[in-house]
């Protein structure tokens, strides 16, 4: 079982050792499953150079030292950086106490390579090319290839391991509940491992992981409220190969939901059965014998993204329980929330393509009442809800070619719940949003020069005074695959 602040006016520091802070080449590898260690005592671990000038990330070892001991965890530091005094223990506190039993029992069981029944949480300078200038950055990651021995991967730590930035340039708060939430975030993509290998679907461990925080207490996280209203249109199911905050957001809003509907206990069903995406989901909504199946639950979600926690009597389903979705509803670092029906998607007669599972939002105004509305699907498969938004009134299930009637405001709610992209609406042009992108997933590099370069990322960094995350787990799951194709296998298993 296994946001740092440098300021020497504000606390006592803790700064470890005199070694090489990023390691030298000719440092020692780290020892196979070394005996426990006691406080104080060094080890060399393996990391990964993100840096933008390397096309694929390259391992190198670097010095640390065991600053606490938890009930479940160790908390290492790598030479020459400090933190706060008290946030060693902190971490380890929040980890025994609070996030390591939420997630087991919510969640599940991390794997054991080392026979040790303790996280390796190791705090470092993430080399990612993070200055004090950046949008974004690796907050944490988790590598699955420490689950390997070392004569498997030469790089392994053989260890269960979470890897944690404190470059002190970034103003991280190593005691606060952003960085708290990000060691959630990894420990579920360690959790997810252990039962699904890098075997799911990317866009299920990460809406797992971005709904870690709010399990262990963090959340709601607003910052992906936010997102998904102002881009509420990506694909669920579908990740692409430079995977953006809006694609985080989507399945964030997704796996919340679940939750909300039928408790974060829903994600220890998923994990514990045999199969991966859409598949286990289903599986997991039988078992807890839900009236709807991931197609129902879909289109019930895109109504929820409508009503937010407002209670629909006689439709639960159509609810929040810990959000609120509706537009000015909540200041998010001087961001109000747009709501999911700006003033660019109304009164449109020729609607965007859809594409597979994803919903498109767009709203309606007449000066004469009633207005009317009238929906005609190019694709296959798709579906659609209206509501009058001045009576309340909802046709769930709008068929083609028939007209809705509105007061003043109408609100068409389109659905793509198929495995294929379609086009929506008359005179649209259909593309095939899916197959003109590659599925595999580009280098962290690659991710990071993307979330860089995003108008919402540079406005959000901006407003909140900090950098946003970025997972790079995606580029971990498919280095692993490349081994597992040559029959490769964790050698505890």
């Amino acid at each position: 079982m296994k946001r740092f602040l440098a300021v020497a006016f504000a606390c006592l520091s803790l700064l470890c050792g005199c070694g090489s802070g990023g390691g030298g080449g000719g440092a020692p590898a780290p020892a196979a499953a070394p005996a426990p260690v006691q406080s104080g005592t060094s080890a060399t671990f393996w990391a990964l150079d993100m840096s933008p000038t390397n096309q694929s990330p390259i391992p190198y070892p670097l010095n640390a030292t065991k600053v606490y001991e938890g009930q479940y965890c160790y908390v290492y530091l790598q030479q020459n950086y400090a933190v706060p005094a008290t946030a060693p223990k902190a971490i380890a506190d929040q980890f025994d106490t609070n996030i390591y039993p939420k997630m087991k029992a919510n969640f599940g069981d991390e794997p054991n390579i080392d026979t040790d029944s303790k996280i390796y949480i190791l705090l470092l300078n993430i080399k990612d090319g993070a200055t004090s200038h950046s949008s974004s950055y690796v907050a944490g990651y988790f590598d699955p290839m420490n689950e390997y021995s070392s004569s498997q991967y030469p790089h392994s730590n053989q260890h269960e391991m979470i890897y944690m930035n404190i470059n002190p340039v970034l103003g991280i708060d190593a005691q606060g509940t952003d960085f708290y939430g990000t060691i959630a975030h990894e420990f579920q993509h360690m959790i997810h491992w252990n039962y699904k290998r890098s075997l799911d679907d990317t866009w299920l461990d990460e809406g797992m992981a971005t709904v870690a925080p709010t399990v262990c207490g963090y959340g709601p996280d607003y910052g992906r409220v936010y997102t998904y209203e102002k881009s509420p249109s990506p694909s669920l199911t579908y990740w692409p190969q430079q995977a953006s905050l809006e694609n985080y957001a989507v399945v964030y809003m997704w796996t919340q939901y679940l939750a909300d509907q039928l408790g974060a206990g829903i994600f220890q069903q998923i994990l514990h059965n045999n199969s991966y995406g859409i598949n286990s989901v289903n599986a997991a909504l039988s078992a807890a014998n839900y009236r709807w199946d991931f197609t129902g639950t879909f289109r019930n979600w895109t109504m929820a993204n409508y009503y937010g926690n407002r209670t629909v009597t006689g439709h639960p389903e159509w609810s929040y329980t810990s959000l609120d979705t509706h537009a000015n509803s909540y200041d998010y670092w001087s961001q109000i929330l747009p709501g999911l029906f700006p003033t660019s998607t109304t009164n449109q007669t020729s609607l965007s393509s859809l594409d597979q599972w994803s919903v498109g939002y767009y709203a309606y105004t007449t000066t004469s009442s009633p207005g009317t509305v009238t929906w005609t699907p190019k694709g296959a498969g798709e579906t659609a809800s209206f509501i009058d938004g001045g009576v309340g009134t909802v046709n769930f299930n709008v068929s083609s070619g028939a007209s809705n009637s509105f007061t003043s405001n109408g609100y068409l709610i389109v659905q793509n719940p198929t495995a294929a992209a379609t086009s929506a609406g008359d005179a649209v042009t259909r593309t095939s949003l899916v197959a003109a992108a590659s599925l595999t997933p580009a280098t962290p590099a690659r991710i990071l020069a993307a979330a860089n370069a995003h108008p919402l990322a540079r406005s959000m960094s901006a407003r909140s005074g900090r950098p946003q995350h970025v997972c790079v787990d995606s580029f971990f799951r498919e280095r692993e695959k490349a081994l597992r194709d040559q029959g490769i296998r964790p050698a505890f298993r």
